[in-house]
């Protein structure tokens, strides 16, 4: 059995999670054919981005709502940094499409901050939180489909379809991860999708993401570098903002929250 790469080994890891509640150490070696160590870092890896929760032996999963409760909590004062500074990028009249994603939730903070620009934006998303933020705050289009709880977004073949129909004057993206060489990649292939479909149709594509996202590559590639027209982060670390630049992207560094 060949051992499947470290981000892809992590998505196999979750799917046996969540189809046994509850998945011993021993069983993800006999089954993905890796090292009880390998199989303790990974634990260590999922428990850190907090998805699952390491009980004796192995782990078990965390619902979904927690996920996403976790998720909003951490790092809540940067992420309204790059949100801040997203928006500046923003201008009166644009049709914007906001991300799923707790830092797109920011971002949707941000717009309620901003009445004056925010009244005459029409916003398109697929984030059931962000269209909750911006209801009423500005002329809003809530894309259907498949609920996919960790994100509170809809998605799958109608939300493609109608994602098709529209053109945007701004993609306001956000990622699981950037590696210089495989680019932006987010852990769901379904997003991932979702994400690739939007650029096309969008003229510009701002990226907000904070530093912690460089050197790292996640289970599927949506974009490219050079697919990026600004990256919002906080500190570009070294390399980062060179390979950006090189790929014709403008780095943006928001200011300290």
């Amino acid at each position: 059995m060949t051992a499947p790469l470290a981000e892809e080994r992590l998505t196999r890891i979750l799917d046996l999670i969540a189809r046994h509640g509850t998945l011993r150490t021993t069983a993800i070696t006999e089954q993905l054919g890796v090292s009880g160590a390998t199989a303790r870092r990974d634990l260590d890896v999922l428990a850190q981005r907090g998805l699952v929760r390491k009980v004796h032996g192995g782990a078990t999963l965390v619902s979904q709502d927690q996920q996403y409760r976790d998720r909003q909590q951490q790092e809540r004062p940067a992420k309204a940094a790059l949100a801040r500074a997203a928006v500046t990028l923003l201008e009166p009249g644009q049709t914007v499409y906001l991300d799923a994603g707790t830092t797109a939730r920011q971002v949707a903070l941000a717009l309620r901050g901003t009445p004056t620009l925010t009244r005459t934006l029409r916003v398109v998303t697929h984030a059931v939180d962000v269209a909750y933020e911006l209801n009423g705050e500005c002329h809003l289009y809530v894309v259907g489909g498949e609920t996919y709880g960790s994100t509170y977004s809809l998605t799958g073949p109608d939300a493609l379809e109608t994602i098709a129909r529209y053109s945007y004057d701004v993609f306001v993206a956000g990622c699981t991860s950037i590696d210089p060489a495989r680019g932006l990649t987010n852990s769901n292939i379904v997003e991932a999708r979702q994400k690739t479909a939007v650029m096309r149709q969008a003229r510009r594509t701002v990226l907000v993401a904070d530093h912690g996202k460089w050197g790292h590559a996640g289970f599927a590639t949506f974009a490219r570098l050079g697919d990026v027209d600004t990256w919002v982060t906080d500190t570009a670390p070294a390399g980062a903002r060179a390979a950006f630049e090189e790929a014709g992207a403008r780095v943006v560094e928001a200011e300290p929250a």
